[in-house]
């Protein structure tokens, strides 16, 4: 027993430090819905993730509706371990949405109208932004949205 102990408590700290994790999810078409409009998840160049420090993931399908979710403080911004927006060019992978540059452009076409979408760099949305467009940080994004 006394050799078993250690085996138990080992395995109880890596199951505690696995569903904790910060780590995103990846969308699964099909299975993933966006937790503002309930619409299945099937465009995977938009959207985001909001992950809890607790390890709970809050999928969406549009910036709007990532935006809208963090705007009602349903979920505190202390609980908050992560805020995620998909990488348009690298569709479910994700970027910090401190350290991503948005290009909203009409053309885009985003799920839910806010025609936004996340990159990894300044010259990849100028890129996607168009004639008619802009490019926007996380905190224009935030101040842009009513």
């Amino acid at each position: 027993m006394k050799q078993l102990l250690p085996v138990l408590i080992l395995s109880f700290s890596l199951s505690m430090f696995t569903s904790c994790s910060s780590q995103p999810q990846p969308f699964v078409a099909g299975q993933d819905d966006c937790h503002v409009c309930k619409m299945g998840l099937a465009d995977f160049k938009f959207g985001g993730e909001i992950i809890t420090k607790k390890g709970k993931v809050y999928k969406f399908d549009d910036m709007r509706c990532m935006i809208s979710y963090i705007k009602s403080n349903t979920l505190e911004e202390k609980d908050i371990s992560r805020i995620l927006t998909m990488n348009f060019n690298k569709p479910n992978e994700f970027i910090d949405v401190e350290k991503a540059w948005f290009a909203v452009n009409p053309e885009l076409r985003s799920p839910m109208g806010s025609n936004a979408a996340g990159f990894d760099t300044k010259e990849e949305a100028d890129k996607s932004k168009g004639a008619s467009g802009q490019i926007l940080r996380w905190t224009d994004m935030l101040a842009r949205s009513k």
